[in-house]
């Protein structure tokens, strides 16, 4: 009787085991099959959006730098620099320029690894960074020009602004970075913590492509707030955002955004340049330091600190308001 007990159990666990390892077995090739399509899809998609936009400066080193000209009947240029990771700049960012067009003409921006730019073939140090940047300046016959950042560009902004401070006519930062965000008691804000993040996210999601799929079943996403993007434009931003997240160009910036943080992290703007800080509410409410760490950096009296309803990506969860601040700001000033 106990033997034929012990048989009837090692039975179940033998068919639980094999049920187990189909599913396993199933997981894998699932994963696999996901992986083949998404290496395959990035070559098509990189053939269907190659030339969608912009036009391209060559770098010191050689490297294809995106930038898009948004021409208007005003005098002041502002320059567009965007977060980490962004997909496109000109998407991105498109419908905020064409809503300023009376106020600036437009250099939207993508760094190397972003957009159609190409990955770099140097280290995401900031120097390189600002380096590439002010090529494309001077590359443009641009002296005077106001400086528009979203999130780490921000940070960055801090070295290029100390190096060239008689090019800079204004600085508005989109709920920007600051060099001391790494020293907050939130482990999200660790560079270590971030590396270690995006290193899962690339192995895990986007090398398997996982990221692919969840990408195209929540497309919508991307163009929320964004209004002027057309149909085709919506296609192509698609296959960007499937195709370059978490290249290799940006996880050497990742990993380097520790050290860069550092080399930036006692300068301040300098008293010349007008600075205005419009922050998201979330953020603020998320951390205490996230409004006092923007304006220990402002010395000229023109500026200003404020806060909006909104997320990180106020130009597309809170444009209106944003819009706002910036045509009441440069008014006034």
């Amino acid at each position: 009787m106990g033997k034929n007990k012990s048989g009837k159990v090692r039975k179940v666990f033998g068919v639980i085991f094999k049920v187990l390892g189909i599913i396993l077995a199933l997981i894998v090739l699932a994963v696999a099959v996901s992986a083949i399509r998404h290496y395959f899809m990035c070559k098509s998609d990189r053939t269907a959006f190659e030339n969608a936009y912009g036009e391209f400066y060559t770098t010191k080193s050689g490297d294809k730098m995106n930038y898009t000209f948004y021409d208007s009947d005003s005098d002041k240029v502002a320059v567009v620099l965007p977060a980490y990771g962004t997909i496109s700049t000109h998407y991105e960012f498109d419908t905020f320029a064409k809503e300023l067009k009376d106020d600036y003409k437009f250099v939207l921006v993508e760094p190397l690894g972003i957009g159609l730019s190409d990955e770099a073939t140097t280290p995401r140090t900031v120097e390189n960074y600002c380096d590439e940047l002010h090529g494309l300046m001077e590359y443009l016959g641009y002296d005077k020009y106001t400086l528009i950042c979203h999130s780490i560009s921000g940070a960055y902004a801090l070295q290029y602004v100390n190096q060239y401070p008689s090019e800079i006519e204004e600085f508005i930062g989109i709920d920007a970075s600051v060099p001391k965000q790494t020293e907050m008691d939130i482990a999200e804000a660790k560079p270590e913590t971030m590396v270690s993040m995006y290193n899962f996210m690339n192995i895990a999601l986007v090398k398997t492509g996982l990221y692919r799929i969840m990408t195209e079943t929540s497309a919508d996403s991307l163009w929320a707030g964004i209004t002027t993007l057309s149909e085709t434009d919506k296609k192509l931003y698609t296959a960007m955002a499937c195709t370059i997240a978490m290249n290799d160009t940006q996880m050497n910036e990742i990993r380097l955004m520790g050290d860069n943080f550092k080399r930036c992290r006692d300068l301040k703007f300098p008293e010349s340049i007008p600075v205005l800080y419009v922050l998201s509410k979330s953020n603020t409410e998320m951390m205490a330091e996230w409004k006092p760490l923007h304006e220990e950096l402002v010395t000229n009296p023109e500026s200003k600190v404020v806060v909006i309803e909104g997320y990180h990506y106020l130009h597309q969860t809170s444009l209106d308001a944003l819009l706002k601040e910036i045509r009441d700001w440069t008014k006034a000033n």
